[in-house]
C-alpha cells in the first residue's frame, strides 16, 4: 500500500552476475520471468486475505512491472474498478483496501506510518474501521512460497540460456 516491502535473496548478486554475462535476452527477460512466477503466490494470498465485507476489491490486486528498476510490484492499485456500497456510494477499491488494512479514526494501525496525521475536524472521533493488516499477513504467509518459485524459475532460466549458448 503506502510502504514497500523489499525482499532480498541471499546469493542474488551471484545470480545477477550470471545473467549479466549473457546478451540482453539473458539478463532482463529471465529475471522478470522469475519475478512474475514469484508474484503469483503473493497475489493469490492477498486476494484470499481480503476481508469478506470488501471482496469486490480483489479486482484491484495487480502485478505490475516497475518503470524505474528491475523489479515487479504486487499490490492493490488505484483506479482499477469501482466498488458500490449498499447506499449506492461509489468508492475506489484502493481506498477501501487502505482503510480496511490500516484502519480509520481512533482505530488507526500503530504499526503503519501515516503520511498525514488526523485533521482537526476528525481528531476527536472515536471508533472507525479496525485495521486487519491483511496485506502484511498475506505477504508473511506467501513469502516463502514466492522465494521458492523465484529460485525454481531462475534455475530453469539459467539452464535454458546455458543450453542455448552452449555454456556450462
Amino acid at each position: 500500500m503506502n510502504g514497500t516491502i523489499k525482499y532480498t535473496l541471499v546469493g542474488s548478486d551471484e545470480i545477477l552476475k550470471i545473467f549479466r554475462e549473457f546478451p540482453e535476452e539473458g539478463y532482463r527477460k529471465p529475471i522478470i520471468a522469475g519475478f512474475k512466477k514469484a508474484a503469483i503466490p503473493v497475489r493469490k494470498a492477498i486476494i484470499q486475505a481480503i476481508p469478506s465485507r470488501i471482496k469486490a476489491v480483489k479486482a484491484a490486486v495487480k502485478i505490475k512491472p516497475s518503470r524505474r528498476a528491475l523489479a515487479l510490484n504486487v499490490g492493490i492499485y488505484a483506479k482499477n474498478g469501482v466498488y458500490v456500497n449498499s447506499r449506492g456510494k461509489k468508492w475506489d477499491p484502493f481506498q477501501l483496501a487502505y482503510w480496511f488494512n490500516y484502519g480509520t479514526y481512533a482505530n488507526r494501525s500503530p504499526e503503519h506510518n501515516f503520511v498525514k496525521k488526523r485533521n482537526r475536524m476528525t481528531a476527536d472521533r472515536k471508533g472507525g474501521i479496525h485495521p486487519d493488516v491483511f496485506i502484511d499477513k498475506a505477504w508473511n504467509g506467501s513469502s516463502a512460497r514466492a522465494k521458492k518459485e523465484l529460485e525454481k524459475e531462475w534455475a530453469r532460466q539459467i539452464l535454458k540460456l546455458c543450453d542455448k549458448y552452449g555454456a556450462t
